[in-house]
């Protein structure tokens, strides 16, 4: 298998790595320093992927015995999955956020929370049908054994604005919920070279959902937020999650924020009638789009975060009706 790695800023390098979810790869990168490297994010733990990240590493002459730390961006399978094989191999430092590592602990550590179950348990009364419609695109049980994280011994948290070195550079954190209660992007400032993660995507929206009642209860509300926090970093490239890198931080941020208030009107336009509830909404939002249970969960609760961000502002209420949520306009 060959792996495309390519220098993408100065001593940093792209790994383009396959993963079994509908974005079909993840961008990592190593960034490389004279005495050892480190590496932002580590895709996940299939067979393919990691046959990816160890032969693109060897053809860039990058030994695992030489990575010194190791950032997680935010907890999801395809950034984590094999952090904790690679931190096991190489002894190195991890860096995260400290409410992804909680969420990155209890899902896929310990407990081993069955988050997909709770997800469509949370959807029920939002008017999801209880029995799944569509297959699962990676069965959980699957999931299971293609992550494995670090201990939380090995990590050290760092938190908004904090300063870390990197392979001999500085790097500031940005932290960026929204995609990811805990999610953060580095930032270069010698040269502007933004590490963006899933936060700033070129040519899709990062998926911003409401899965649970626990934690942050407006997802939408924190992306905006975050978007508007670093839309004026003198970024000279953004080296994404997801997608080519790309210039023109400012313009992309813009171009974000402008879709979630045009998805807003369409959702008020489709209450202007009666009161619906999220699964009608995401039916009409999405529609034939959707192929499975995966893609049926993340459109679900985008569109409850959407909902949300508009209930909490004011602009539409809820109501309910025999066990059902529904939205209305005000």
């Amino acid at each position: 298998m060959t792996t495309m790695i390519e220098r993408v800023a100065d001593n940093i390098f792209r790994l383009n790595i396959p993963i079994p979810f509908p974005l079909r790869t993840v961008n990592i990168y190593a960034l490389v320093g004279k005495d050892g490297w480190a590496m932002f994010d580590t895709a996940i733990g299939t067979e393919e992927a990691r046959a990816a990240v160890l032969n693109g590493l060897a053809s860039a002459g990058l030994a695992i015995e030489q990575l010194q730390a190791i950032v997680l961006s935010h907890a999801h399978p395809d950034h984590v999955g094999l952090s904790g094989e690679l931190q096991e191999q190489s002894g190195a430092a991890v860096y995260m956020h400290p409410i992804d590592e909680t969420m990155l602990q209890l899902f896929w550590n310990g407990k081993r929370v069955r988050t997909f179950e709770q997800a469509n348990q949370f959807f029920k009364p939002h008017g999801m049908p209880a029995e799944p419609t569509h297959p699962a695109q990676v069965p959980p049980e699957v999931m299971q054994k293609v992550i494995r994280v670090p201990s939380h011994e090995a990590f050290t948290l760092v938190e908004d604005q904090q300063e870390i070195e990197l392979a001999g550079e500085r790097y500031r954190v940005f932290w960026v919920p929204g995609h990811s209660d805990g999610q953060i992007m580095l930032f270069r400032e010698r040269d502007g070279v933004l590490l963006a993660a899933d936060h700033i995507l070129p040519r899709i929206t990062p998926n911003v959902g409401l899965y649970s009642g626990h934690g942050r209860l407006n997802p939408l509300g924190d992306y905006l937020d975050s978007l508007r926090k670093i839309k004026h970093l003198p970024a000279s490239i953004v080296l994404p999650g997801h997608g080519d890198p790309f210039p023109g931080l400012s313009t992309r941020v813009q171009e974000l924020i402008e879709h979630h208030a045009e998805r807003e009107q369409q959702i008020q336009h489709l209450l202007d009638g009666q009161p619906q509830h999220a699964y009608y909404l995401t039916r009409h939002l999405f529609g034939e789009r959707l192929k499975s249970q995966d893609s049926w969960r993340m459109a679900m609760a985008e569109t409850l975060a959407h909902l949300e961000h508009l209930r909490i502002n004011g602009q539409i209420t809820q109501q309910h009706n025999d066990g059902i949520i529904f939205y209305a306009a005000v």
